[in-house]
Order: C-alpha cells, then structure tokens, then sequence
C-alpha cells in the first residue's frame, strides 16, 4: 500500500490556520494531522497502521457525524429548508398557522324504508360503510344527527307529470303522495333499457325550498337549482329520505384522564386522524372543526381557537395536532381560559378518519352497520366529495407564509386564490374579475381536492357557500360587489400515439409504461387552471421510456373535436385551455410496433 502524502502546514503569524469550514471527513483527518508538526513535531509516522492515526481517524469520523447533525439541525432551523415535518409544523405555529389536517369526505345517502322511522339514540351515531372492493380498504361513515324516514318518499312515481323539461324548478303532486318539507334533500332518477342493459341516469343534488297547497289536497314542491337538463316522467322517479352522511368512525371508549389542577394541563387522543369537517362560519384562521366533544365532570366545555378572549372562569381549550397526526387538549391556565381541578374527570368523544380515501364512487356506500328494521336498503347516488388529505409540508411552507402576506384580506387576484387554495376541500383555485348584473366581482373558479373520480367532480354546494362567506368577510369594504364561487371547466384531453418498439423490448412493459405516463400528464395532481397541454411534452415522456426506439404522436386533442383525415392537415398541435378550464384524461390510445410478448 503507498504511504499517504505528507501533511501540509499552514500557518499564519507562526499560529496554525484552523479550516473551519470543513464539513466531511476527510477535511477533519488532513486538519488534525497539519496540527502535529506543531504540538509534536517529534511524531512523524504518518501510516495507517500508527495508533496515533488510528485515534484521528477516528475522531474524524465522530467529527463527520457530528457535523452532518449540525448541518440538519441548521437547515430545520428554516422554513424553506425544513424537511422534517415536525419542524414545518413547530416553525408555522411561530406565526399562528396549523398545519390543515385534512377534511372527511361527506356522501348523500338514500334509504328505501319499509315504514316511517325516525331515527334517534341510541342508534346514532347511525353507521354504515362501502361494500368489500378486494385490494381496497372499507370506508365508514356515519349519520350522527336524528333524521326520518318516510316510506312514501322512498321514490315518487311521476307518470302523471307533464314534463320535466330543463330548467324545471317546480311540481305538483298529490298531498298523499309525498312528504316532503322544506330543507329536504332530493334528485330525479330515470332508468331506461337499451341494448339489453339498464342505464340510470340521475339530476344532480336538489333542496326543497318550498311546499305549498295549490288545490284540493294537492301541492306544489319547489326546489333549487333548476333542472340541468329534462328527464322523461315516465321513466323517472323522484326520489327522497336522502341524508348526509360524514367519513368517520366514533371513538367512545378513550380512557378517562383525571385532573390535577395544574395550570395548562395536556391530553392526547389515542386514537388518529381525528375527524373534521368544514366550517360553516368564515371566522378565525381555521377552515375545519374537529369532531370532538370534551366533558369535565359531565360538562361540556367549548374549543377555542387561542384563550387570548378567555375569561378566568370559562371552560375553553384548545387543539394543536403534531407531525404524527395525534391531537392535543390543551386547557387554560386558570388567568385565560379554566383549569380542571385535582380530581376531575376529563371524557373525550371523537370520530377518526378523514383524507381523500374517503371519496367513494356512486352505488359504494351499501352495507349499513346500525340496525334499523324498517331499513331495506341503503346507496349513495353521488360521488362522495370533500375528502382531502393533511397538509404536506411543502403545501404547507406555501401556505403559512401565504397568510402573512395575504393578512388574511383579499384585495389582490393572488390574495383571492391563496385564501382559496388554503381552505379546507379546495385541491386547486383561479381568480378573475367578471360581472354580475353590470357590476364587477370577483369569480373564483375552484377544483375539489384529492377526487379518485375521472372525471372529476364539480365542488359541492356546501363548500362553494363556506369558501364564498371566508373570502367575501376579508374583501375591503365598496372594492367589488361580492364574490362568485364557481365550477371548473373539466375539459377531457384526447391522445393516440404510435410506439416502435426497440429489438427485444416487452410489449407488455412499454405499453404499460407509456400509457401510465401519459395517464400522469393528465392527472389532476400535475395539471391545472389555464395550463395548456403540449406536445412537446408528450415527446419528453415518451423517449424517455425504456424500450422504445421512436414515437409518432396521431393526434392531441379535446375530446370530440373533429379528426382530421390522412393528408388534410396535422391532428395534432398544442391544446390551450381558458382560465376556468382544467385538462383531464380522455382517450388514450398506444399503437405499439415490433417487440416481443
């Protein structure tokens, strides 16, 4: 083995130069061995096998380390240099900002009763969850306000009805035939027959707003929005008894904590993630409350954001969640916000389980857990919405500093669509000035977040009523006349490319690599509004492909735009989107050339 090269000294005034940037281990080893001409200049082995190199070596080496820790500890110092979520989530709670957990999905349910029920305790909370899918875990939710169920509104034969032409917001029925009441929950339903199969077509969500007699035990139903579009009342059916149920499973049991009387006692659920669900108030920094009732000694207290307005003697606490998604009770100190005295006991309820996985698709939700004979069957017509999983931590770097620029005030496009995409449910937003009834406002084109549907879902009315009252609360005062809260423009993306493959290359690996990528392209998760898609950027992921020796891209296109034949032109071109419209899969076709199976 050759001998290492001599040190070499430096020094400065006779005094020895300490490198006190070096980070690794091999700085530290040469820094140490220019260190002994100096403090012992007698000692002039310089192999591996001396003891003395030995000792540097590994002094060097705990150096290393050491170092790399001081790095680390440096870097989760700041905020645009965190990686640890624990130090995201400390270092946002310096500027009054938490991390949003998520938000549980909420699905309409329609039972068909054998008689009229009303449901109460003890059978709320009333649970039910998705048929077994293999591969997929089963989604609970729960109904955990009384309802009633009346067997007549199961589903109201319509045959006697005119029409139902688009536009549609009223109807006459008999007064036996229905028991409707404002506020209900309804849809049409129309099943026809063709080509051997049965398809069902359904109207989107309605809200009976009013029901008035107009006859001879007869009324006229209302409801808002007007029929999309006409349904034939032969083969339709108006359906109620729909109710709203949540993502989410009730925890009970958590062990009973005691009291000690100290000032700013802690509890920490056992359980995860814990529930919430959207806010209905535009007030405070939080978009979602957490579905949790604290008891001390039988009385329920009330959660509060801060206790900077509590009172000595109020039953305040708060809420905090860590890295790990558990939850933390925090209670006052006994100058803001009460103390549980020595000796009480402290009864958490909560529910666990929100996140995207919580969006189940139509006709999921069908196995019901809570017994209720006159129950015979339960579905949910509609996809569930609102399901959106936690904060990541680079979601988060965005966001927390966001609301320190935005001040929680929407006054510019940008403050509009920060508050927007930081309200819980809402996965992407677009802001514009338009005009309603020759004023201007402004509109808010928004995308639900985490949908598992292709296409996606249009934002539900609840959430475009909670985010409209959060951003009209922080507009300035005679600056627009309001804010329009509004659906996306999904806009399907057509793609056919032909694949030559290279000598020996799978057929079956590169169709399934090619057609997975160009899947990715138009994923929700990578488009967005007014983002064109391109060309180019379908040939950057093809050639990449392992296997694949050239590509042909036939055609990139909206969906149902004409196909341009053979010879007239290229079917091709980049495909530029309006700034309320979002791209998502339509057809992909992958024509694959040579190979082997």
């Amino acid at each position: 083995m050759a001998s290492p090269e001599p040190a070499t000294l430096i020094t400065l005034r006779r005094q020895p130069v300490i490198d006190y940037v070096t980070k690794d281990y091999d700085g530290f080893r040469q820094g140490m061995l220019n260190q002994i001409p100096l403090l012992l200049p007698n000692w002039t082995d310089r192999s591996e096998t001396d003891f003395g190199v030995v000792l540097i070596e590994l002094f060097a080496y705990a150096a290393d380390i050491l170092s790399y820790y001081q790095d680390r500890v440096a870097n989760e110092a700041y905020l645009s240099t965190a990686t640890q979520r624990r130090s995201v989530v400390e270092l946002l709670r310096l500027i009054d900002y938490q991390v949003d957990p998520g938000l549980a999905a909420s699905a309409l349910i329609h039972f068909d009763v054998s008689a009229n029920v009303t449901v109460t305790a003890p059978r709320l909370p009333y649970r039910l969850k998705t048929a077994g899918v293999p591969g997929e875990p089963d989604q609970t939710f729960e109904i955990t306000q009384d309802f009633s169920l009346e067997l007549v509104n199961n589903a109201i034969d319509l045959t006697r009805v005119p029409a139902l032409p688009a536009g549609t917001t009223a109807l006459t029925l008999p007064r036996a035939a229905h028991a409707f009441a404002a506020g209900d929950l309804v849809y049409f339903e129309a099943k026809t027959l063709a080509d051997g199969v049965e398809r069902t077509r359904r109207s989107p969500m309605l809200r009976i707003v009013d029901v008035k007699t107009v006859g001879l035990d007869v009324d006229s139903v209302s409801w808002l929005p007007a029929l999309p579009e006409a349904f034939v009342p032969a083969d339709t059916r108006l359906k109620g008894n729909n109710v709203v149920a949540t993502h989410g499973e009730t925890i009970a049991d958590e062990p009973i904590y005691v009291g000690d009387g100290t000032p700013g006692q802690r509890l920490t659920l056992s359980r995860k993630p814990v529930t919430h669900l959207l806010k209905r108030s535009p007030s405070g920094r939080r978009r979602s409350a957490a579905e949790l009732e604290v008891r001390v000694d039988g009385l329920r207290w009330e959660e509060r954001e801060h206790f900077l307005e509590s009172r000595p003697s109020d039953p305040h606490y708060v809420t905090s969640i860590d890295e790990n998604d558990y939850l933390t009770i925090r209670f006052g100190t006994g100058q803001r916000g009460s103390v549980p005295p020595p000796g009480a006991q402290v009864k958490a309820i909560y529910r666990v389980g929100l996140g995207g996985g919580g969006n189940v698709g139509a006709d999921r939700l069908t196995v019901f857990l809570t017994a209720v004979p006159q129950v015979a069957k339960i579905t949910n017509p509609f996809n569930a919405v609102n399901g959106a999983d936690r904060e990541s931590s680079d979601e988060a770097k965005i966001s927390g500093p966001g609301m320190v620029v935005t001040q929680e005030r929407a006054v510019t496009l940008t403050d509009y669509e920060l508050l927007a995409k930081a309200f819980a449910g809402v996965g992407k937003a677009k802001a514009r000035v338009g005009l309603r009834g020759g004023y201007k406002v402004v509109q808010v084109f928004i995308a639900p977040e985490n949908p598992l549907v292709i296409p996606p879902p249009a934002p539900s009315d609840d959430l475009k009523d909670a985010l409209k009252q959060h951003l009209e609360s922080r507009q300035p005062v005679n600056r627009m006349a309001g804010v329009d809260v509004l659906d996306p423009v999904y806009v399907p993306i057509d793609i056919s490319v032909d694949v030559t493959l290279a000598a020996q290359s799978s057929r079956t690996q590169v169709y399934q690599d090619v057609r997975g990528l160009l899947r990715d392209l138009l994923s929700y998760a990578v488009q967005d509004f007014g983002q064109p898609v391109r060309a180019g950027e379908v040939f950057s992921l093809l050639y990449r492909v392992d296997g694949v020796a050239f590509t042909l891209l036939r055609r990139l296109a909206r969906s149902g735009a004409p196909i341009v034949e053979p010879g007239h032109g290229c079917e091709f071109a980049d495909v530029p989107m309006a700034e309320n419209e979002l791209a998502y899969e339509g057809t992909i076709t992958v024509n694959l050339f040579g190979g082997v199976l």
